[in-house]
């Protein structure tokens, strides 16, 4: 048994959407940690294998819908990032 993914042409319009929320999440938040990551790094406030907690939260009020998602993060080696 294999799990395809689906196509494109298969989703419904609100796969579609949240699917595209969900991947400029993943995006951006990536990006954002990477700028904070480096400005601590330089201004001396973290080092390179320091663990850092982590918390996430999406919220959807309308639906009363939270999902929240806590991790350690470690800071990566100067030419990891």
């Amino acid at each position: 048994m294999t799990d395809k993914k689906p196509e494109i042409s298969e989703m419904s319009a609100s796969e579609i959407a949240m699917r595209k929320f969900l991947k400029q999440l993943g995006v951006t938040t990536h990006q954002r940690l990477e700028t904070a990551l480096a400005g601590r790094i330089k201004d001396g406030a973290a080092a390179a294998g320091d663990r850092l907690a982590i918390t996430a939260q999406i919220a959807i009020p309308e639906l009363g819908f939270t999902h929240e998602i806590q991790a350690e993060l470690m800071v990566p080696e100067a030419d990891d990032s």
